[in-house]
């Protein structure tokens, strides 16, 4: 018997003029049923002049304003819990979890038994897009605690069939975690793309392996936006087939994965959440045109606790509309970076994940660990950019000065400034298991 294709033939193959029909009508439903169990929401459309009743098409959604984190951050502060976007009764609620908070205090998300099932919905489409199957196995190295990348992804993936084994490393040790590795043997490694480099290091020093010999075979890492060059050197490093993965605590812990055409994101929630491109500057609607670049906003369609409207999530994206050879007809897209870390270089528009990109093609020459230096809080920089590069295991140290004018050249090209590249050695800079951090902050050392 021949594997199915995809996971929800339907909604993921759906025709974009029948799918664009059908989520209008849902969310109309999430619009009226919004404003009236939300005081937060009331208010805001009240203050902009909109009510439900002004939504007749998809057209119409950039009449209501939109919700920031921040914004959402404020009602749960002013009014304690969930906050006033809450829209069901506390006795509905079958799940609270949260943010990381890297960027500040947690945001608080809630899920009824309807929106929990959506989210397992949700991973089950991006995970069988990316590859996963029934039967697939994973150990679940995340934080048990509020963070979704934990529970949410672990109840998930028993729903779809996919054997979770769950050791969040904060608690059970890394040594604890690949005594498992090595017991178990499972088929899948859930990393972010840095943290395999983290891992790599760990397997070659302490169980004197080579990674590719633990057995894994697919790769299922989110967290960080990835490129060729990163993809390549984890496939050669692990042995595996590496797929990116994307999700936000925030709107749906899922929601997006490459397909094996390894061509762009598809956001595998049709019917579920819908998602606009705007401008990052003007914040106007951008011309559905292949290849636009500007930040994603997502409405939720089918949420009951914590629904949000026009959210600004801060990603930065790359967006191909036209059907994949796949035969998924939802958008494609690439996250170039975060609209909130970029900074502005001598009146240049830079992005970290930009810079990193371009490192990351020197490996092994480099590692593909850097820090940009700021002196000053950003965006704007009015001197030099200032970069640390770990170079590579095997580079000398007499080569790292013709390393850093390569890399300055490369960078100078590419992203059109000229920076200060700074090599320092192998595993000087702190590594992370899950998202990686583009800054050092020296202006927060001096205080």
């Amino acid at each position: 018997m021949a594997e199915r294709r995809y996971w929800n033939e339907e909604m993921e193959t759906m025709a974009p003029k029948k799918l664009k029909k059908l989520e209008e009508e849902l969310l109309k439903k999430e619009l009226e049923y919004i404003y009236k169990r939300s005081p937060f929401y009331r208010a805001k459309w009240d203050e902009a002049g909109v009510i439900p009743n002004d939504f007749k098409s998809m057209e119409d959604l950039v009449k209501f304003p939109f919700t920031t984190k921040d914004d959402l951050r404020k009602t749960q502060e002013e009014v304690g819990g969930l906050g006033g976007h809450q829209c069901c009764a506390k006795e509905e609620l079958v799940r609270i979890q949260g943010t990381s908070g890297t960027t500040g205090k947690s945001l608080y998300i809630g899920l009824t038994g309807n929106d929990a099932e959506v989210w397992k919905e949700l991973f089950a489409r991006h995970a069988y897009t990316g590859g996963i199957r029934p039967g697939d196995s994973f150990i679940n190295p995340a934080n048990f605690a509020l963070f979704v990348g934990g529970l949410s992804e672990s109840v998930s993936a028993e729903a779809m069939g996919f054997c979770v084994i769950p050791a969040p490393v904060g608690s059970t040790g890394i040594e604890k975690l690949f005594e498992l590795i090595l017991e178990f043997r499972p088929t899948v490694l859930f990393a972010s793309p840095s943290a395999t480099i983290f891992l790599a290091d760990y397997v070659r020093e302490n169980l004197k392996m080579e990674p590719v010999d633990l057995g894994f075979k697919k790769g299922f890492l989110a967290g960080e936006a990835m490129n060729d060059e990163d993809r390549a050197f984890i496939e050669e490093t692990w042995g595996i087939v590496v797929r990116n993965f994307y999700g936000l605590a925030d709107v749906a812990a899922d929601l997006a994965s490459e397909c094996d055409r390894t061509d762009g994101m598809h956001l595998c929630s049709p019917g579920l959440v819908t998602a606009e491109i705007v401008d990052p500057i003007t914040l106007e609607p951008m011309k559905p045109e292949d290849g636009i670049e500007g930040e994603i906003i997502y409405s939720t369609i089918k949420r009951e606790a914590t629904p949000v409207i026009r959210y600004r999530c801060r990603d930065l994206v790359k967006v191909y509309f036209e059907k994949c050879a796949c035969g998924r007809t939802s958008i494609r897209f690439y996250v170039i970076g975060r609209t909130d870390d970029m900074l502005k270089v001598k009146g240049v528009n830079v992005f970290p994940a930009a810079v990193k990109n371009v490192i990351s093609a020197f490996i092994p020459r480099t590692t593909g660990e850097m820090r940009i230096v700021l002196y000053k809080p950003g965006p704007a920089v009015g001197t030099n950019l200032e970069i640390k590069v770990e170079y590579g295991e095997n580079v000398k140290k007499e080569e790292t000065e013709a390393l850093a004018k390569e890399i300055k050249e490369e960078i100078r090209k590419k992203l059109v400034i000229t920076p200060v590249i700074k090599m320092i050695p192998p595993q000087t800079l702190e590594r992370s298991q899950y998202k990686i951090n583009y800054f050092e902050r020296a202006y927060e050392e001096k205080k």
